[in-house]
C-alpha cells in the first residue's frame, strides 16, 4: 500500500486522520512540507496514517486513500500531525493514545489541533507542559479530569513547547509555522513570509 517516495523513511511526516477529519486544519502545512511555497526547497514527504485501508472522508466531503493504517506504520518517521475533527471521542481515538506515546518517547515531533488536541489533554499529555486547545473553558469540559494542567495553558492560536506543537481549530496559520519550525523546514525569515501572505492576503513582491 505504501508507495516508495524516495526519500529516506524518517523524513517523513505521518498525518493522522480519523472519518469527518478537519481539511482546512493541514492545508498549508502540508504543502509547505512538500512544495515549500516557492520560499524553500522541499525536505519532507506527506503521508496519511487512518485507522484502516479504507478511504477517509473529511468534514468537506474529500475522501482519501491513507498510505499507513493504525496497526501498519513505518517504525521510523519525523513528525506525528494529528488532525481535528468530528471523531476525536470514539473508540477509533483510543487507538491513538498508544501511536502517541510512542512518538513523544521517541522525541519526535508530535503536532495536533482542534479537538486532537483536547483529546490529548484527556489522555494525560498536557498536564507538564505549554499548551493550547479551543479555549480552556473547552478543553476542560472536553479533557475531565485527567487534565491538570491549567496553570500550563496558554490563550493563544498556537503554542510550541519542544516537541509538542498545539493549535486551535482557527489557529492552522500559526500551527502551520510551529510545525515547520519544529522540524526545521526554513528558516525565521521565510516562515514570518508565509505567515504574512496567507495573514493579508497579499503575495509579497519577488516572490
Amino acid at each position: 500500500m505504501h508507495m516508495d517516495s524516495g526519500l529516506p523513511i524518517n523524513r517523513e511526516v505521518l498525518f493522522l486522520v480519523i472519518p469527518e477529519y478537519a481539511d482546512w486544519e493541514f492545508a498549508l502545512l502540508a504543502p509547505g512540507l512538500r512544495r515549500g511555497f516557492g520560499l524553500w526547497a522541499p525536505q519532507y514527504e506527506v503521508k496519511v496514517v487512518a485507522p484502516d485501508e479504507g478511504l477517509v472522508t473529511s468534514i468537506g466531503g474529500f475522501r482519501c486513500l491513507p498510505d499507513y493504517t493504525f496497526n501498519h506504520l513505518p517504525e521510523d518517521y519525523a513528525a506525528l500531525v494529528l488532525v481535528g475533527g468530528m471523531n476525536w471521542w470514539g473508540e477509533e481515538a483510543e487507538r491513538v493514545v498508544a501511536i502517541v506515546r510512542q512518538a513523544l518517547a521517541r522525541q519526535v515531533v508530535v503536532g495536533a489541533i482542534c479537538d486532537a488536541s483536547a483529546f490529548l489533554g484527556a489522555k494525560g499529555f498536557l498536564n507538564d507542559v505549554d499548551h493550547t486547545s479551543n479555549g480552556l473553558t473547552y478543553l476542560k469540559d472536553k479533557a475531565g479530569s485527567a487534565y491538570t494542567g491549567e496553570a500550563r495553558y496558554r490563550n493563544e492560536p498556537s503554542v510550541r513547547a519542544g516537541n509538542l506543537v498545539t493549535a486551535s481549530g482557527v489557529g492552522f496559520i500559526d500551527f502551520t509555522c510551529d510545525m515547520l519550525a519544529a522540524l526545521n523546514v526554513a528558516d525565521a525569515q521565510n516562515i514570518a513570509v508565509m505567515r504574512s501572505a496567507f495573514r493579508s492576503g497579499m503575495i509579497p513582491t519577488g516572490l
